[in-house]
């Protein structure tokens, strides 16, 4: 890449957004990088252009706040520009769209009849509606593959629709966007112009350059990037809303792959932490009585990695042994003290948590792992082998609870993430009991208790970048 800056207004890609007359456009974006901005423009010139009187321009975003911000942000700044008076510019005008629904969007007024419409996520809001539809972010709406089929009837008599997204974090190929996106790529049934520009792409036609114009802070091209990709708490977050990259809801949520790529020997990590003694230890337990195993998971903190200093697995453990062996190891002056523990709250586990919780306020955590809070937790953990910010023993069975759990699509668009039962090698049967024994200490270590203890990196950490940024 070079550093020369753009000339032009607007950035090539936005251009090439303005200028495209076409009936079906679509845009597989990075976050942030302006196409809402050009679209704006784009909206402005066609309510003060050759558009017959009555034309309406509608827009869905995400939230009432977002289509606000378009109207008030946006548009307004066209029309200063332009000298021209619109009702509605500031984003207070505020109209009832459908009275039963109670269906509200910030309308903007332009001579001649001409307006603007911006109204949150609402599909509904397009029925018996036409004109010019813009979908913004259309993979972040909650129920994307709806608002699509409402909007495109709009355009039946000669009208335009235009959408543009990045993925969802937590999507797969099979959201209503990545369908959308994949068809245009391929026969292209709808006859859809499609649009791609990923944040190398938005860095290569000038992005940091006008935003250094605009902020009045310059920056190198290679830094812009480092800080972004920096700022962005997990993989799948860097990827599907910079990079362009689908994720996959379907099949493992940790590979085999992953984990031995995570895997040490029992004598490589005795070294190791014999080398870090003080490292901060984390610790979480997952409650069972009969059917299943209970688990204990210890990791050591080293730096920005998680080093597993202990495992314990009993089955058939009368619950008040389970607690007094816990209490005892949290008291234990003679090892590594635990700096934080988390511990199953859900059913079984919600008594022991609280007595735990109590008489040891700061240092345990109870999680009900029946609350969404499972699912963050879930998809953290598998972060963390992704970028290699685990060390784990190599063992066949723990290697087989951490690649128990799978990733699957709902029809609603959710992600879900489903814990099978399977029999281990010794013939009992698990519910992923170390993986969720993981998942709770890494929470216990991702929360605010515990030093930080930052050694020397053991470990080099995957470089980010897929493409070479010169």
């Amino acid at each position: 890449m070079s550093d020369a800056p753009d000339t032009s207004y607007f950035l090539p890609y936005q251009d090439a957004w303005i200028d495209d007359d076409a009936v079906l456009k679509l845009a597989e974006k990075s976050r942030r990088v302006g196409y809402t901005y050009a679209a704006s423009y784009r909206m402005f010139r066609k309510c003060m252009g050759d558009r017959p009187a009555g034309f309406t321009q509608w827009v869905s975003s995400r939230d009432m706040f977002t289509a606000q911000e378009l109207i008030r942000d946006y548009v307004a700044r066209w029309c200063k520009l332009a000298n021209v008076a619109a009702a509605g510019m500031y984003g207070d005008n505020v109209q009832v769209i459908d009275a039963d629904k109670d269906i509200r969007a910030f309308v903007c007024e332009f001579p001649g009849g001409r307006r603007i419409v911006s109204l949150a996520s609402t599909p509904e809001a397009f029925a018996g509606k036409g004109g010019d539809v813009f979908l913004d972010e259309v993979d972040l709406h909650k129920d994307s593959g709806r608002l699509v089929d409402m909007a495109m009837p709009c355009i039946t008599w000669g009208n335009q629709l235009e959408a543009v997204s990045a993925y969802r974090v937590d999507g797969s190929k099979n959201t209503p966007w990545a369908r959308m996106v994949a068809e245009a790529k391929g026969a292209n049934p709808q006859g859809a112009s499609l649009h791609r520009v990923s944040i190398y792409d938005a860095v290569e036609q000038g992005l940091v350059e006008k935003i250094g114009e605009v902020t009045g802070n310059p920056v190198a091209r290679k830094t812009f990037l480092s800080d972004l990709r920096a700022r962005c708490r997990t993989v799948a977050a860097w990827q599907s809303q910079y990079e362009l990259i689908v994720q996959d809801a379907a099949g493992k949520l940790i590979t085999i792959e992953q984990i031995m790529g995570c895997e040490a020997t029992f004598a490589e990590i005795e070294t190791m932490l014999k080398t870090y003694p003080t490292a901060p230890r984390f610790a979480g337990y997952d409650v069972a009585r009969k059917i299943h195993a209970a688990a204990w998971h210890e990791y050591a903190r080293i730096g920005v990695s998680l080093v597993l200093a202990r495992r314990e697995k009993n089955r058939n453990r009368p619950f008040d042994e389970q607690e007094g062996w816990i209490r005892s190891r949290l008291r234990d002056a003679g090892r590594p003290r635990i700096a934080r523990m988390a511990i199953d709250a859900t059913g079984l586990g919600m008594h022991m948590a609280e007595r735990l919780v109590r008489d040891f306020p700061g240092r345990v955590d109870g999680v009900n792992l029946e609350s969404t809070r499972r699912h963050e937790l879930c998809m953290l953990l598998a972060d963390r082998f992704q970028r290699h910010r685990i060390l784990v023993s190599a063992d066949d069975q723990l290697r087989a609870d951490l690649n128990a759990p799978l990733k699957s699509f709902a029809t609603n668009g959710a992600l879900r993430i489903v814990v099978p039962s399977f029999l281990d090698d010794a013939g009992d049967r698990s519910h992923a009991d170390e993986f969720m024994a993981s998942v709770l200490a890494a929470s216990a270590a991702d929360g605010p208790a515990g030093p930080h203890f930052l050694p020397r990196p053991f470990a080099p950490v995957q470089p980010y970048n897929q493409q070479a940024v010169m």
